[in-house]
């Protein structure tokens, strides 16, 4: 086994997070690559595969391992297109790709039981814990409007999403911890947010109204430990869609101690779908904002696929 750490270099504890990979995975000789800006950990995954390495646990949130995600993908690309058949999956599957939360939000790997106790993780990886799961792949535009693609992992959503993410970035008070700024950005964002007219389109699936949030969940869980999702499945080959319509501020309120605890919500605005691909766009001129693992990447139109058992994830 040839291991490697992706860690994001602009988590707090980042020294401290080296020592204790050195200190616990001494005998595996682990290799420690560490970003030093935004999109850097995409390029040291691809290092890290082109230098055959075949255990790669990324450090980090949401938005680390979408990026460590895609690079690792990126790296074992064979075709010239733009579509999900122009990647080596079979040899992208001998890639064990594991998790060590380290960032601001951490909701996959709620998803997949994996904490922040290191030596857990090593277990795992002792006990050679892993199997293969679902990713999503998104055809979408950039904010410059030019057409683009993307693997992600757990939550791609629009409406307020993306406008939250947008709001957390810009205005985020790290000492006043995660759960405040998360609980901060959602609630501000849903009593001033117009929502918009969506279509949504799939095999025999139609769906067209305002909502707050459109959801096409992989995990069960975005926005620090809001299970908006709760039979999402990791390895069914299909997304949870959660639509949110038009609910307002006292109703988020109301339910907000159901989505906490992975209920689903009963409410003629929220509406639960299974499937394995979904066309979204604005059905009036306004742009529709995404969240892509808690991260703003662009705006719809956009498709999302269900691609069923590509990642070899350890948990």
């Amino acid at each position: 086994m040839k291991l490697a750490f992706l860690i994001n270099g602009t988590a707090s504890g980042v020294n401290k997070l080296k020592y204790k990979i050195e200190t616990t995975f001494k005998e595996f000789e682990p290799k420690l690559f560490v970003s030093e800006s935004a999109g850097h950990i995409t390029q040291l995954a691809q290092t890290a595969v082109a230098r055959s390495y075949d255990t790669i646990i990324i450090c980090g949130g949401d938005g680390t391992l979408n990026e460590g995600i895609n690079g690792i993908i990126n790296a074992l690309k064979i075709g010239l297109g733009d579509t999900h058949d122009a990647y080596d999956w079979e040899k992208i599957a001998q890639i064990k790709i594991g998790i060590l939360p380290a960032g601001s939000g951490n909701d996959f790997s709620k998803t997949v039981m994996v904490g922040k106790d290191i030596d857990y993780l090593k277990n795992l990886i002792l006990q050679k814990r892993s199997q293969l799961i679902d990713i999503g792949w998104v055809s979408f535009f950039k904010p410059n409007n030019e057409p683009a693609h993307r693997f992600f992992i757990n939550i791609t959503d629009v409406g307020m999403g993306g406008e939250t993410v947008l709001k957390l970035q810009k205005n985020k008070i790290p000492a006043l911890g995660a759960s405040f700024n998360y609980f901060w950005a959602i609630t501000s964002t849903l009593a001033s947010y117009e929502k918009v007219k969506i279509k949504a389109t799939g095999d025999n699936f139609l769906w067209e109204g305002k909502a707050i949030n459109f959801v096409v969940a992989n995990g069960r869980y975005f926005g620090n430990g809001l299970a908006v999702a709760p039979d999402a499945s990791v390895t069914d080959g299909k997304f949870e869609i959660v639509v949110i319509g038009d609910v307002t501020l006292l109703d988020y309120f109301k339910n907000l101690g159901k989505v906490k605890k992975g209920e689903r919500i009963t409410h003629p605005e929220v509406h639960y779908f299974q499937l394995e691909k979904v066309s979204i766009e604005s059905a009036e001129s306004r742009q529709i904002s995404i969240d892509m693992d808690g991260e703003f990447i662009g705006y719809a139109p956009m498709t999302l696929i269900n691609l069923h058992h590509k990642i070899n994830f350890i948990f």
